[in-house]
């Protein structure tokens, strides 16, 4: 139960790449807190998953271990482009190694993931959807989409994958977009947060890889019917406790679909916590009789 999307933008300084994810994990319960975008062990990629968790985590851990046991692949010396068609071989190598389902349908890994980085022989960034194939009973790679020269793909649930890519679609047509910009994060949000889905939820999860093949986390203020000044921050679907400071100041607002500068140094967040601490005391305070409310 997932709505994942990957894509490429130009800014005024040069091109990022962007990956967004929902955070619900599902399987006889909700749970909006699960991380679903990794790094691989190597500084130009990330991985995203949709999908049955039972095969996700382990495969993920997989190419994880992999990546970090191998020198050349850990350091980049191997190009991503490369190192995607090794990650590709040995997930249909580990799926091998699968024995004695209860049932034949558990044989089949009902999950796929996009793959998405920088290819520095290419000198252009990379996305590629790893999807199963049921019938060849392997995982195969799929392109990603091509829109006004910037790279596109989603994976996840039909329902609302469906729904943000005829958002997307409306939204390049009906405003001529010569480059996809944010438009994918403005049709992401505007899916998650109509409710319409229940396969998706939480706060979004949101990553970038540069051009300088490095990647970053960033945190996400939700949830978005909240004042401003009650929202709080999430990273990786968790919501950070008062004295988690990002080692960056740069927050996304998926509303407006921008990043603002958000100050975690020792002192703010200092003052944050007694702020916090001074309004749990006047709820006891007020409770006992002892605060009239303003």
């Amino acid at each position: 139960m997932t709505l994942v999307t990957a894509w490429t933008r130009t800014t005024r300084t040069g091109r990022e790449l962007w990956v967004m994810s929902d955070s619900r994990l599902s399987g006889g319960k909700f749970w909006d807190y699960g991380p679903k975008i990794f790094g691989i062990g190597r500084s130009d990629a990330l991985i995203a998953f949709a999908g049955d968790t039972s095969w996700t985590y382990p495969l993920i851990a997989q190419i994880s271990s992999y990546v970090e046991s191998f020198v050349n692949l850990r350091e980049r010396a191997i190009d991503l482009c490369d190192a995607y068609d090794q990650i590709l071989q040995m997930l249909n190598e580990s799926v091998s190694f699968v024995s004695e389902p209860a049932h034949p349908s558990l044989e089949i890994p009902e999950c796929s993931f996009i793959l998405a980085g920088y290819s520095a022989r290419r000198k252009d960034f990379f996305i590629r959807r790893i999807v199963f194939h049921p019938q060849r009973r392997k995982f195969e790679n799929r392109l990603a989409r091509d829109i006004g020269g910037e790279s596109i793909a989603l994976i996840g649930d039909r329902g609302p994958v469906n729904a943000m890519a005829r958002r997307l679609s409306e939204r390049v047509k009906t405003d001529g977009l010569p480059r996809l910009g944010m438009a994918p994060a403005e049709a992401f949000f505007a899916v998650l947060s109509s409710k319409r889905f229940t396969e998706i939820g939480g706060a979004p999860q949101v990553a970038k890889v540069y051009q300088h093949m490095s990647q970053r986390h960033l945190g996400v203020y939700w949830p978005p019917n909240l004042p401003t000044e009650h929202q709080r921050i999430y990273l990786r679907g968790r919501q950070l406790g008062k004295f988690d400071a990002l080692d960056h100041p740069w927050v996304f607002d998926p509303s407006s679909a921008k990043l603002f500068w958000h100050d975690f140094s020792p002192d703010a967040m200092r003052s944050l916590g007694e702020a916090e601490s001074a309004t749990a005391e006047d709820l006891v305070d007020m409770c006992e009789g002892r605060l009239l409310p303003r």
